[in-house]
């Protein structure tokens, strides 16, 4: 069930998933969206095969994304959206015992780590589950791709072919500086803006579908897990 589209009474007894992406440069080839577009894809999916238990909320896209240094994002700081989730979902535990943030990147992590905890270590009768899509290309694929590489790219072609400016890639350099995302920024890393260490980006429609799929049944196993 949608939450915007649900009335008062509707959303009793659900369980909120609240996907959360980002708006941030995902090299010259695929769109500022990719993460939100892709976490909102398999939210959708989700949603259609339980829709008698799950409530999904709008994407959260503006979100924390100071890793790409000079290369263009839009985003707020770590405190703002640490202060958002936890207003947020200080509200959603009015109205239900947990809820699940699905999250679609990687610079959120660590926040959405610790407003788990805040969260989980401050309240008895509410849990707040964190089910994220990061890391999850090498764990089901033979690949080393961490930003804007082959797994988005194939997952963004499959959702909408449209989006994917493949002609963009024929000058691009792949060499990826050491310390990427610990001690130096994207654009320290790779000018291009994007970090497929394996080198050349090779997209694949049937390797984007595998990837929705393996994570949708994945979450839908998660959530079956909780016994709500």
């Amino acid at each position: 069930m949608l939450l915007i589209y649900s009335t008062r009474d509707e959303i009793k007894g659900k369980i909120p998933l609240i996907p959360i992406g980002s708006i941030e440069q995902h090299g010259p080839h695929l769109p500022m969206g990719t993460d939100s577009i892709i976490v909102e894809e398999i939210a959708k999916r989700v949603e259609r095969s339980m829709r008698d238990k799950i409530l999904l909320f709008p994407t959260i896209y503006y979100t924390c994304s100071l890793e790409h240094g000079n290369l263009p994002y839009f985003g707020v700081s770590y405190q703002t959206l640490f202060n958002y989730l936890l207003d947020l979902l200080e509200k959603i535990k009015d109205y239900f015992p947990l809820a699940i943030i699905l999250n679609g990147h990687g610079g959120n992590e660590s926040l959405l780590d610790l407003v788990r905890r805040q969260v989980n270590f401050t309240n008895s009768n509410f849990k707040v589950y964190i089910f994220s899509l990061v890391g999850k290309g090498k764990q089901y694929f033979n690949v080393n791709d961490l930003h804007a590489g082959t797994v988005e790219s194939s997952v963004i072609k499959r959702i909408n072919s449209d989006l994917v400016r493949e002609e963009k890639l024929k000058e691009v350099n792949y060499e990826v500086k050491q310390g990427v995302f610990e001690t130096i920024t994207t654009s320290e890393a790779n000018p291009f803006g994007i970090i497929n260490l394996d080198g050349e980006i090779k997209i694949n429609e049937q390797l984007g579908e595998e990837f929705i799929k393996r994570a949708t049944e994945e979450l839908i196993n998660f959530i079956n897990s909780l016994n709500f």
